[in-house]
């Protein structure tokens, strides 16, 4: 089988090098075990640092190394969906560039994925992050993707996966929708297995990732309810209005039957059931407004190739 292995960075030169042996590594060991070809694209999206510079010295890889590099930062999905489009092969790995992923763990998963699985998603069980700051808004987040889209896995943001090329939805190139991926895949009945794999701490850079998250991904929850389609960034400056005024109007509705039952207020003498559904009005009034921007913006990005937003390719 054939695979092309995708890695996105941004801001990461301290760990370029050094995952960039531990893949070399576990490559000639998987094509010892069992005939296979890989290729490896590596994806700098936009970094501010000497990402791009290290990235360079990988073209001496005896694998096929194709390095590419963004004009500015666009997004993790962004990066995936360059990668992609440069991807040679019909399956494909994704593994994130900031050293948390451990390739070792490629092995156990191309055993399950090639028993005939359409997508092999990773699951850090036991997770080397700061519980607040990442793991806890992580958990957050997987708990209201399994509600929104009835998915069963652990760990929907888990960068390590591999999945086979023709059933992935080219529109996941905005945001944080990569993080709905195995979601969407899962919940179009593909056959998807969840595998345990290593998490380590990470020793070089910073993570780009908070509590903000959580936010972000339940706005995306709400379009891929809602419309199944993709879109772009634009959704976020509404969106989050839109999440704002729905929480608005249900402390209003709360405080409202508080004075009520237990103040026995007469709600005809106060403006606060104009307020609630006035609160609900614009948050659905902001949705549909990112969702037009986006369409628009859609309409004139389609039109676009992608090698507009590539600065630089290098290929061994």
């Amino acid at each position: 089988m054939n695979y092309s292995l995708i890695v996105p960075f941004y801001n990461e030169e301290e760990n370029v090098l050094k995952l960039n042996e531990e893949i070399t590594k576990i490559i000639h060991q998987l094509n010892s075990e069992k005939k296979r070809n890989f290729e490896i694209i590596y994806v700098d999206d936009g970094s501010l640092d000497n990402t791009f510079e290290k990235l360079k010295q990988t073209s001496r890889n005896k694998c096929k190394t194709i390095i590419i590099r963004h004009k500015k930062n666009l997004s993790q999905s962004s990066a995936l969906f360059t990668g992609i489009s440069f991807a040679n092969y019909e399956n494909l790995i994704f593994l994130d560039g900031d050293g948390q992923n451990d390739p070792l763990d490629l092995s156990k998963m191309l055993e399950v994925y090639e028993t005939g699985y359409d997508m092999v998603n990773g699951w850090r069980k036991h997770r080397k992050d700061s519980y607040f700051s990442r793991t806890f808004p992580s958990k957050l987040a997987n708990f209201f993707v399994r509600i929104f889209t009835q998915s069963k896995l652990h760990d929907h943001g888990c960068s390590l996966k591999i999945l086979k090329k023709d059933i992935i939805d080219y529109k996941i190139s905005w945001g944080d929708f990569h993080r709905l991926l195995s979601a969407r895949i899962s919940f179009d009945n593909w056959k998807v297995k969840e595998v345990e794999v290593n998490h380590r701490p990470r020793v070089f850079g910073k993570s780009k990732y908070n509590i903000s998250r959580v936010f972000r991904v339940l706005i995306d929850l709400i379009y891929i309810n809602l419309f199944r389609v993709a879109g772009r960034p634009t959704i976020y400056f509404f969106g989050k209005f839109g999440l704002w005024s729905f929480f608005g109007s249900i402390l209003t509705f709360t405080y409202m039957i508080y004075n009520k039952v237990f103040n026995n207020m007469d709600l005809d003498s106060t403006p606060l059931p104009i307020l609630v559904v006035f609160l609900i009005f614009m948050g659905f009034l902001f949705l549909f407004i990112g969702l037009l921007a986006q369409l628009i913006i859609n309409s004139t990005l389609e039109n676009n190739s992608i090698d507009k937003l590539i600065k630089e390719k290098i290929e061994n």
